[in-house]
Formats: structure tokens, sequence, C-alpha cells
């Protein structure tokens, strides 16, 4: 049963000295795990919402445009994915983008919060079209880290779809060297890796030194960005291979692969979608190129608390 709290606001901080607010007209359910607190609320504005820690993971308004954009970038550069790990992804939705591909065996699904997993299973399933239930698909509940430093499996797209690196989050070693260089070993011949790098324009050093970070342990590395409505702004992605030059996909015929690759139709990722993604705004490229700072276990980047 949902709980009726009329215009009720949500205020999603982004930085220090930045906010935006979200009117609530339900809250279908909430409550608090060992690692974060979680909602499902319906927003005025951007429908049914998945809120961890007070900010939008995704919303039922735009979930595909970031799902769309994560997944398949990384997909069509690998060229024949049938092994993919999912770090994260508690929706569900970054494992249906995923099981589209027709050449896909096995998705491994590994995320620490059995209590958000269980919830999005119950009340998302708009974002994931039962993919829970997937014979190809194996949810492992379990620390990300851990499950890299245990497991023999090698896959052909490693995809990170983690909350924010927060100060206090269960997420910041997983955006230190330290870790991307565990990633590598887990990557197949010509494996690729994606992972979400927060906002260039909200918290552009963040991204920067994410960027920069996996780009000082893969051979090939390169940022791209969309517009993401519930995020309030650009959304960064860095995806990397040590076996393909990633720039390679800026020159691809998005809807002849999607075509030949993919089951069903896309709602937003296509050719000039694509265009749009991967040609990087100037001011963004000047940021990069400024941006030194590596992320460390030892001095780990984090968003500004």
């Amino acid at each position: 049963m949902s709980i009726n709290y009329p215009w009720h606001w949500i205020i999603e901080w982004s930085t220090p000295g930045t906010a935006h607010m979200h009117a609530v007209n339900n809250v279908y359910a909430y409550g608090q795990s060992k690692y974060q607190r979680w909602a499902i609320v319906d927003y005025s504005d951007l429908g049914k919402a998945l809120v961890i820690d007070g900010k939008v993971q995704s919303s039922l308004l735009d979930e595909f445009v970031y799902h769309e954009s994560l997944v398949h970038p990384a997909m069509l550069l690998n060229g024949n994915p049938k092994k993919v790990l999912i770090l994260g992804g508690g929706e569900g939705a970054t494992a249906r983008e995923a099981l589209r591909y027709k050449s896909i065996e096995k998705v491994d699904m590994v995320d620490i919060d059995d209590q958000v997993v269980e919830v999005c299973k119950k009340y998302l399933p708009e974002w994931h079209q039962n993919s829970f239930y997937d014979k190809k698909v194996n949810v492992i509940i379990d620390d990300a880290e851990h499950y890299i430093d245990n497991t023999n499996e090698k896959y052909d797209v490693i995809i990170s779809d983690l909350v924010d690196p927060e100060e206090a989050g269960p997420a910041v070693r997983l955006y230190t060297r330290e870790f991307y260089m565990k990633i590598i070993n887990k990557l197949d011949k010509n494996g690729v890796f994606v992972t979400q790098s927060t906002s260039p324009v909200l918290t552009p050093m963040v991204h920067a030194v994410i960027y920069n970070t996996i780009k000082s342990v893969f051979k090939y590395a390169y940022s791209y960005y969309v517009y993401i409505r519930s995020y309030e702004g650009i959304w960064g992605f860095v995806i990397a291979s040590n076996d393909i030059n990633v720039e390679n996909v800026k020159n691809f015929d998005v809807d002849s692969l999607i075509n030949k690759m993919v089951n069903g139709k896309n709602r937003y990722y296509d050719n000039e979608s694509h265009a749009h993604m991967f040609y990087i705004p100037k001011y963004i490229r000047n940021i990069l190129e400024k941006e030194k700072r590596v992320s460390t276990l030892k001095d780990p980047i984090y968003l500004p608390a």
C-alpha cells in the first residue's frame, strides 16, 4: 500500500552549494539497510523513482537514457559479448539491457545490498522487466571488491553501475586505481570496462579524477556524456580497454550494429544520440586536460560534502 504525502518535497544536494527539489506525490516504500537509506517514491515531475541516501538513482521518466548509454557502447565495442559482469545495478535495468544482446550467455550481477535488490524486484518491474528471473542472470549479494578478489571468472564486458563515491558511502574504494587494476585481471581478450563517473558539470573535478584514474590503468580510455533530466544535468561515463582502442566507438554505425546484435528497439541510443555523446565540448576537454590527480586507497576521490 502506498503512503500519501501530497506535495511533500525531497531536497537533493548536488554540491555543497547546489540543490534541487522534487515534489513527492506518493511514497511506495522506504527503509534503512545496512549500507544506505532508500525509498521508492512517485515524483510529480519524474514519476516513480529509486532514491538512495537522498539522491535519485533513476526514474521512470528517463532511466532508459541512463541505462542504454551505460550499457550499449561497451557491448558494441566488444563486438561479441557473451559473459557480462555488472557491479551494482540493483534496479535490474542494466541486466535488462545486457540480456538484449543475441550473443549473451551469462550475466553476473553483484550488488552489496540485498534489501535494495528485493525492493527493486517488487516495486520497479518497469525497470527490470523480469531480468532478475532470466536463467542467464546470476544475482550475487556481495561487495564488488570481495567478489573480484575471489572469482576465477573472466568477462567480455564489465559494467560498473555503482552509487557515487560518497566519503562515508560503500563505493569509495571502487573508484580507486587499486580497484581498477583488479578489474583488468577479470577481463577476457578484447574485454571492455565501463563505469558511471558522476557529472562533468556539477562535480567536474571528481569526474576528471575518475577518468584520470582509469586512464592510468588501461591502455585506452575515453569519456562520454549524456543529459539526464533526473540528475538535473550532464552525466559522465568512462569506457576503457587494454586491447581495443575505445576511440573507435566514435565512428560506429550504431543503428546498423544495434539491428544486427540486439533484440528489440532502443528508446534513446541511436546514431544521432551516439554522436552527441562521444564528441566532447571544449570546456569539458579543458577540465580533463588540467586535472592530473589519480584516486588511490591512500588518497581517494569522493564527492564534496
